[in-house]
């Protein structure tokens, strides 16, 4: 029998004896005050310990500028932090802010907003724009020009393979409402047939597709040329009596002219001023206060004195006037009847704020409303705009039944390869869940699906009816919206409170209202002899007001790569075209490409301005840049034989080329040829190197597309000039001896000004000094009998160097092109006969290409003196001279004519 195991106390002779068992919620009560004592320990080592606040932090989160940094720390440590230093008599030591930015910071961020909105207008995705663009003050809005990256390539790459958004909602909507004869009268006025499709075809009415039409100034075609504006009707019935809804998308640069065409074609006035007759209770009212109206020549303190007196009898403290109108009797009597009654009166209602400014016609049949900061709209460019919109977009599944074939339609087209599968503007409406329900968490391309459920055919042909319809026609729709929107705030407030599961989908995002959009497709080119088929394709969304942001982050997030003013300029003219010709008052008042410390220019383009005086601006600004140079760094143009440096005289030069029949137009006008069937003539004659048919287009610029040869690069406002037959003959021989020289450099005129400007900056200098000579022996003369301090006399030379200025400025440039006759077309030892309006390097075409415009005659002359081939020899192709203004340099061209003018494929 083996002996008992002794504890430990019991074999040093002790009492201690351990238990057999433990009971369990002792030993818990127990291990649980014990942990609640090491807690506070650790989260308060004031109490009783040695370490310091910082020190109690995990060694990844220290810093070793903690101790007398306080910002350093977690914000939950700072103030004990603080407290710890001051007991210990080491504060910490900033006192102030740390940099001026912070100490400069607004204390209502939204009110310094609106303050700063009163002079240029913001868009809704102004705040991420200036954060990563270059922004710029264009037609009264301040918009993003380029992205503060390297992005020039990689977006055209997304143009050309991927997705490229443009937020071009400073585009204005103007909207017109009437019957479908008047309207169609109207605008064929203001429009022409020999441009296209009229505002008013079959195509167009329905509502299933978007269109372009140019507006000019009334019954002046060719022209008095306004703009390129895109237009929308409502789906409705064709009837001609039946009131239709249209939509006009008017650029802001030229909204306020093609305003006032509108009003006065269509005969339209304003409605915040209307005439109502009084009613019997009113003209008794109006009885008691005659008095006061019948005084001739009430003088101010009399009218502040007696205040007239609303229904309730209280005094108006606003002298008369409520906030949302003013009431004033007209005494003007339209007639007396023969029965004796009293003649009728009327009040003038005047409505102190009008947030959709309104016009109607006399008979309240045609109405013209004015949609400011409505609607949002979304450019996307590129073959992968149906992957980010597929991704971005999910339909929202309460739909009524008849919008559900809508719905599934939308889906189908979206999962096609690209948007130029689909019919050409088509119009499509959509009603999806809130964009920032689709949000990814991390920045994601969109893929495309590899079957798409329904072949482009069948998408073509089989389209419903209720395909354009949305709830974006109506403005109380409108209205619910924007008042019924989540604001981002309160979305992520009840995710925290609602979402269990980080990224999971909550239960009260099913409640979250529906967005309606309008999306236009976007056909690109259509034209494969003339660029690349397909390029510009894409997608226009319309989105309401309030939006905008939730949507602009949502496509990013899926791949979209952001673009700016500058992009708009690039995919035109990878087009092949421009995005505002020059005739127009867009055109005019578009300020040429300039690097980023040019445009950003005050008050250049606060509000929009006539064309002429801004064209004017533009080149004033271009001279300012050229005179900032000091003088040994400056262009001499007139060793250069360039008479227009600054900008292209248009004017001058379709002067210069008469053609040889009679003009009825008149001297200093021009316009860009926009017909059609000319334009398809002309191109015949080119390619086929005959004369061009007769009677030639008067004073009309034809748009081409130059592409040069070999190397060398072309600038805005270049030369465009006829070659000669030595040229010629030196392109042969360049050709067999495989060079790429020029192929003639401008030999260097003579600059008769040079010594005089020499002559007079030494004149300007002595008269300087000398006069700074009399002001020292002045100051000389009164030190001798002063007691006090004698200070010089100030210089006053001001208007003296100002002149100086200009008389040298008129030196260094050339004499104006108006002033003389040919001073154009004969500036240089070759004839000139076009500019070139944008030029760059073409990464569709892999050269250096440009956009120009060319006169009508001067093209029939460069026809007539091609060479004739010799023998056997091959036609030699229709060239042209390209020179930069500020080189001597010629280089070949080739050129084409574009026939799309009136009808851009971007």
């Amino acid at each position: 029998m083996g002996s008992q195991k002794l504890e430990y106390d019991a074999t040093l002779g002790g009492q201690v004896t351990l238990p057999s068992h433990v009971t369990t919620y002792h030993y818990a009560a127990g291990a649980l005050k014990e942990i609640r004592n090491l807690i506070d320990e650790a989260t308060q080592p004031g109490q009783g310990s040695s370490k310091l606040i910082f020190q109690t932090l995990p060694k990844q989160m220290r810093r070793r500028a903690m101790s007398h940094h306080p910002k350093r720390l977690p914000r939950k440590y700072r103030q004990a932090h603080k407290s710890q230093m001051g007991k210990g008599g080491n504060p910490p030591l900033n006192t102030k802010r740390p940099s001026r930015k912070y100490r400069r910071r607004p204390k209502n961020l939204l009110q310094e907003y609106v303050r700063r909105q009163r002079k240029h207008i913001w868009l809704e995705t102004h705040i991420w724009h200036a954060k990563r663009f270059h922004m710029v003050d264009r037609w009264g809005h301040r918009l993003p020009l380029a992205s503060c990256d390297k992005t020039y390539r990689a977006c055209y790459r997304a143009s050309a393979q991927h997705c490229l958004l443009q937020d071009i909602s400073f585009y204005s909507c103007v909207e017109l409402r009437g019957s479908l004869e008047a309207l169609r009268q109207g605008f064929a006025r203001l429009t022409s047939p020999e441009c296209g499709l009229g505002i008013t075809a079959r195509t167009f009415i329905t509502g299933r597709r978007e269109g372009s039409v140019e507006l000019f100034e009334d019954s002046r075609y060719p022209l008095g040329a306004l703009q390129r504006a895109s237009f929308l009707w409502r789906p409705g019935s064709e009837d001609l009596e039946a009131e239709r809804t249209l939509w006009l998308w008017l650029h802001p640069s030229a909204s306020e002219a093609t305003l006032k065409q509108l009003l006065t074609v269509f005969q339209l006035k304003s409605s915040r001023q209307q005439k109502l007759p009084l009613k019997e209770e009113q003209e008794m009212q109006v009885d008691e206060e005659e008095p006061l109206l019948e005084e001739k020549h009430p003088s101010p303190a009399k009218h502040k004195k007696k205040k007239p007196k609303l229904d309730n009898g209280k005094e108006n403290v606003n002298g008369g006037q409520r906030k949302d109108e003013i009431k004033e009797v007209d005494k003007e009597k339209l007639g007396q009847e023969q029965d004796g009654k009293k003649p009728l009166r009327f009040w003038t209602k005047t409505k102190a704020f009008e947030r959709y400014p309104t016009y109607a016609n006399e008979d309240n049949t045609l109405h013209l409303v004015i949609l400011q900061r409505e609607f949002n709209r979304f450019r996307l460019t590129g073959p992968r705009a149906q992957s980010v919109l597929a991704a971005s977009l999910r339909a929202h599944q309460s739909l009524p039944e008849e919008f559900q074939e809508q719905a599934d339609y939308g889906k189908a087209a979206l999962q096609l390869d690209s948007p130029g599968e689909l019919l050409s503007n088509l119009v499509m409406g959509l009603q999806v869940v809130d964009p920032r329900l689709q949000r990814p968490k991390k920045r994601t391309k969109a893929e495309g699906t590899h079957s798409p459920p329904r072949s482009p055919g069948d998408l073509l042909m089989n389209q419903p009816k209720i395909l354009p319809e949305s709830p974006l026609w109506c403005r109380m729709e409108r209205e619910r919206l924007a008042k019924s929107i989540l604001s981002t705030e309160k979305y992520e407030q009840l995710r925290q409170q609602h979402a269990v599961v980080p990224g999971a989908p909550c239960a009260f995002e099913q409640q979250m209202q529906s967005m309606p959009l309008l999306l236009v497709q976007r056909p690109g080119s259509q034209d494969a002899s003339y660029k690349r088929l397909g390029y510009g394709c894409g997608w226009d969304v319309i989105a309401p007001a309030g939006y905008g942001m939730a949507l602009w982050l949502t496509l990013t997030k899926w791949g979209a790569r952001a673009g700016g003013l500058r992009e708009l300029d690039s995919v035109a003219r990878e087009a092949g075209a421009e995005q505002h010709l020059p005739d127009t008052a867009v055109g005019k008042l578009s300020c040429p490409q300039e690097s980023h410390s040019s445009l950003l220019v005050p008050s250049l383009f606060l509000i929009p301005i006539p064309g002429a005086q801004q064209a004017a601006v533009s080149a004033d600004e271009r001279r300012a840049r050229y005179f900032r140079l000091p003088p040994n760094k400056r262009t001499n143009y007139r060793k250069l034989a360039v008479v227009s440096p600054f900008s292209a005289p248009w004017a001058q030069l379709v002067r210069d080329w008469p053609s040889s029949s009679a003009s009825s137009l008149a001297k200093s006008s021009f316009y860009v040829l926009r017909h059609r069937q000319q334009l398809e003539a002309l191109d015949d004659c080119v390619r086929q190197r005959i004369a061009l048919p007769e009677p030639l287009p008067q004073a009309a610029l034809i748009q081409i597309q130059l592409r040069l040869l070999a190397r060398g690069h072309v600038k805005d406002n270049a030369l465009i000039c006829l070659p000669t037959a030595r040229d010629h003959k030196q392109r042969f021989r360049q050709i067999k001896r495989d060079e790429h020289a020029p192929v003639h450099v401008e030999p260097p005129q003579p600059d008769l000004n040079e010594r005089t400007r020499k002559d007079l900056r030494q004149s300007h200098k002595l008269l300087l000094k000398r006069l700074r000579g009399r002001r020292v022996r002045e100051k000389r003369r009164l030190q001798e009998t002063a007691t006090k301090r004698v200070h010089i006399r100030p210089a006053n030379t001001a208007g003296l160097v100002r002149t100086q200025l200009q008389e040298m400025c008129r030196l260094w440039l050339p004499t104006e092109p108006a002033e003389t006759r040919d001073s154009v077309r004969r500036q240089c030892s070759r004839e000139v006969f076009g500019y070139v309006s944008t030029a760059g390097f073409s990464f569709t075409e892999a050269s250096v290409c440009a956009v120009g415009y060319l006169t009508s005659a001067g093209l029939q002359q460069l026809i007539g003196e091609l060479p004739r081939p010799k023998g056997n020899q091959k036609r030699q192709p229709l060239l042209c001279l390209v020179r930069d203004p500020d080189s001597r340099d010629y280089r070949w061209a080739s050129f084409q004519v574009n026939l799309n003018v009136a009808s851009p494929p971007y």
